[in-house]
C-alpha cells in the first residue's frame, strides 16, 4: 500500500469535537451515545492492501435523524459515484442555499473482503465538516473542506454486511474560509458541499507507515542526499521491541543508494524514525523544462512473539530541485528563472469542485501546454492531490496556501487555520513541483503572532522551502513571512500597472489583473481595440508581466479561465488560474 499523506487517526468523535462546528459535535455525542457495541473481528491478514472505495455510495439527500443507522431503510437513495456534490449545478447562476445544510451518505460493503489487522478510510475532501459512522458507532470526526483526513474502522467492522455512513455539514460553519458574519456572500468563490473528493480503504498490519517525508538536501552539492522522516503507528509491541525500517532511492527500476535503521518501540502510540540516504551520485534535476522525478520506497518489517510480524512499504515521489526568492530575482537550481503563471479555483461547470482525476490533469496539460505556464498559485486553498499529481510530472512550480479569503475569524477559527497549514504541509511537502507555502490567509489584516506560528509551523513540517502569503499593503511593518507577496491591481490612465517592489526582501506580485465583475478588478469597455476586448485583453494581460521581467520582481500572477467557473453575480468569470513569479 502507498500512502501520499499522513493520516489523522481518531477513535471517536469525542477526541475531535472541539474541531468542529458547535451543531456537529452535538450530533456526534449524540451518535456516540446510541452506538452499538465492539464485534469481534476475524483473523489477522498480513498483507497490506488498498482499495479505490469512491464507488457504490448511496445519496440520501438531506439528513434526517437516525439516518445513519445501519438498519435504516435507503431504498429510496440515488446511486452515486465520487467524487459527487449533493445539489446539481449548471453552467452559472449557482445558489449557495443549495448546498447549504446537513446531507446523507451510505456505503455499503462486506466485511470478508476487508479483513485485517487494521483497517482504515481515507477521505480526501469533504465539504465542509463530516462524521463518520460505521454501523451505527460513531468512528470519528472532520472540521474542513480541503485536507485529507483518516479514520480508523477494524474495531466494529463485521463479517458481513457494514454500512459506513457520513454525515456531511455543508452550511457556512466556524472552520476556515467560513465564519464572516455575513455569510457566503463575503467570499469571491463558492463552495458546494459534498464527498467531493476521493476515498481510499486501506488495510494493514498493526505497526505501520503513517507518512515518509522524503527531503533532498544539498541538492547541488556532490554529497546531496535525501533525509527520510518515518511517522510509525503502532497498535502492539513489537518482537525485542524493534521495528526494521530501510529506504532505497530509485530511479524507475534502478536502486541509486539505500539506508536501513531500527525503530525502539516500547508501547502503542506514535513514533518518528530518522534516516539519511548518502552517495546517491549524479542526478538530474527536475525544472518545469525536465521534470525529472525519482521514488524512495520505505519499509517498515517487524516481528512478533509466538506470532505472525508483518511489513509496510510506502512509497513516496520527490524530484532533485532548489527553488529560492531573493532580492534580485527568482533562483531554480542555482540559475536565475522566469517565472509566468497564473491563478487557479478548481471550479468546474455543472461540477463544482467535485471533478474527477482526468479534468483535474487536463487543468495542468491547458496551463503547462495552451496558455505556456511555468508556475500556479493554488488560490486560496489546497487543491486537488490530482491536479498536483499533474504538476510534478508535466513541470508545474506550485504556491500553495490553505483555505481563506479576507477573513480572520475567532480563537476556534485560528486554531482550525494553524491545523490547515500543518496539514497541507504535510500533506504535500514531498512534491518537487510546490516551491513556497502560502502561510497567511488571501488578503486578511495583519496578525504578526498568528502568522509567525504559522511560518513556524511550514519550518518545522518542512523547512525546505520559503514562506509567502497574498496582502494588499505595501510595507514590511507588520510582516511575518520570507517572500513579500502584493496583489497589485494598480491602475494608470486605465491601463494596469505595478508598484517598485517593496526594498529589502524577496517580492512576487501574487495577482494582477485580474476578472471578477465589471466593478472589480475589470477592464471591460466595449469596442474592439480597447482593453476590454479580447485582443485588448490579451495585450492588458501581458503588459505588468513585461514591466515586471525587466526588474528583480517576481511575475504577475494573473487569473485565467480555462474551463470558466461560474459565480452567482457573475456567470463564467470566476476564476480558475495560476499565478506567475517574474523576476
Amino acid at each position: 500500500m502507498s500512502v501520499s499523506r499522513r493520516s489523522f487517526l481518531v477513535g471517536g468523535v469525542l477526541g475531535v469535537a472541539a474541531a468542529l462546528g458547535t451543531s456537529l459535535a452535538l450530533l456526534a455525542r449524540q451518535l456516540s451515545s446510541g452506538g452499538r457495541p465492539q464485534a469481534a473481528g476475524p483473523p489477522p491478514v498480513r498483507e497490506p492492501r488498498s482499495y479505490d472505495f469512491s464507488q457504490g455510495w448511496l445519496f440520501g439527500g438531506r439528513y434526517v435523524t437516525g439516518a445513519e443507522q445501519p438498519g435504516y431503510d435507503d431504498g429510496g437513495f440515488e446511486n452515486v459515484t465520487l467524487p459527487h456534490t449533493v445539489t446539481g449545478l449548471s453552467w452559472d447562476n449557482w445558489d449557495y442555499a443549495s448546498w447549504e445544510g446537513v446531507w446523507i451518505y451510505r456505503k455499503h460493503f462486506a466485511g470478508a473482503a476487508v479483513t485485517g489487522p487494521r483497517v482504515l478510510v481515507t477521505f480526501d475532501g469533504v465539504m465542509t465538516n463530516a462524521i463518520v459512522v460505521l454501523n451505527g458507532w460513531t468512528a470519528g470526526a472532520h472540521a474542513g473542506g480541503y485536507l485529507p483526513w483518516t479514520t480508523e474502522l477494524n474495531s466494529h467492522i463485521t463479517d458481513g454486511d457494514n454500512v459506513l455512513a457520513v454525515i456531511v455539514d455543508a452550511r457556512w460553519l466556524d472552520v476556515p474560509p467560513d465564519a464572516d458574519p455575513s455569510g457566503p456572500s463575503s467570499m469571491d468563490y463558492l463552495q458546494p458541499g459534498g464527498i467531493y473528493r476521493d476515498v481510499t480503504l486501506h488495510v494493514v498490519p498493526e505497526i505501520y507507515l503513517e507518512d515518509v517525508f522524503a527531503c533532498p538536501q544539498n541538492v547541488l552539492s556532490a554529497d546531496r542526499d535525501v533525509k527520510i522522516q518515518a511517522a510509525v503507528n503502532a497498535a502492539v509491541v513489537p518482537e525485542r521491541n524493534t521495528a526494521t525500517i530501510t529506504a532505497a532511492l530509485l530511479d524507475g527500476t534502478r536502486v541509486l543508494a539505500a539506508a536501513t535503521t531500527t525503530d525502539e518501540i516500547t508501547g502503542t502510540g506514535a513514533s518518528t524514525v530518522s534516516l539519511t540516504i548518502g552517495e546517491i551520485g549524479p542526478v538530474t534535476y527536475w525544472s518545469p523544462e525536465n521534470p525529472k522525478l525519482y521514488t524512495v520506497q520505505t519499509t517498515l518489517s517487524y516481528g512478533r512473539v509466538g506470532g505472525q510480524g508483518g511489513a509496510h512499504t510506502v512509497t513516496t515521489t520527490i524530484g532533485f530541485r532548489e527553488a529560492v526568492f531573493t532580492e534580485g530575482g527568482f533562483y531554480l537550481n542555482g540559475g536565475r528563472y522566469k517565472i509566468f503563471g497564473l491563478n487557479r479555483h478548481q471550479m468546474f461547470p455543472c461540477l463544482g469542485m467535485a471533478a474527477p482525476a482526468r479534468l483535474q490533469k487536463r487543468d495542468a496539460q491547458i496551463l503547462k501546454n495552451e496558455l505556456n505556464c511555468n508556475m500556479v498559485r493554488c488560490s486560496h486553498y489546497p487543491q486537488s492531490p490530482h491536479f498536483l499529481d499533474a504538476c510534478d510530472e508535466l513541470g508545474i512550480m506550485v504556491w500553495e496556501e490553505p483555505p481563506g479569503w479576507g477573513h480572520m475569524g475567532d480563537a476556534a477559527f485560528q486554531a482550525g487555520m494553524l491545523r490547515d497549514v500543518r496539514d497541507m504541509v504535510i500533506r504535500d511537502r514531498n512534491r518537487p513541483s510546490v516551491v513556497v507555502w502560502g502561510t497567511r490567509l488571501n488578503e486578511t489584516a495583519t496578525y504578526p503572532v498568528l502568522y509567525a506560528q504559522a511560518r513556524q509551523i511550514a519550518y518545522e513540517c518542512d523547512g525546505s522551502r520559503q514562506t509567502a502569503g497574498a496582502v494588499v499593503f505595501h510595507t514590511t511593518a507588520v510582516w511575518a513571512e520570507d517572500v513579500f507577496s502584493y496583489d497589485d491591481y494598480h491602475v494608470v490612465d486605465g491601463e494596469p500597472e505595478l508598484f517598485p517592489p517593496v526594498p529589502g526582501v524577496p517580492y512576487l506580485v501574487s495577482e494582477s489583473v485580474g476578472a471578477l465583475n465589471p466593478t472589480y478588478r475589470w477592464f471591460d469597455p466595449p469596442s474592439p481595440g480597447t482593453p476590454g476586448s479580447w485582443p485588448g485583453r490579451a495585450s492588458t494581460t501581458t503588459r505588468p508581466g513585461g514591466t515586471a521581467r525587466t526588474g528583480t520582481r517576481c511575475a504577475p500572477p494573473g487569473w485565467s479561465t480555462p474551463s470558466g467557473c461560474p459565480s452567482p453575480a457573475q456567470p463564467s468569470t470566476c476564476r480558475r488560474s495560476i499565478p506567475s513569479p517574474q523576476r
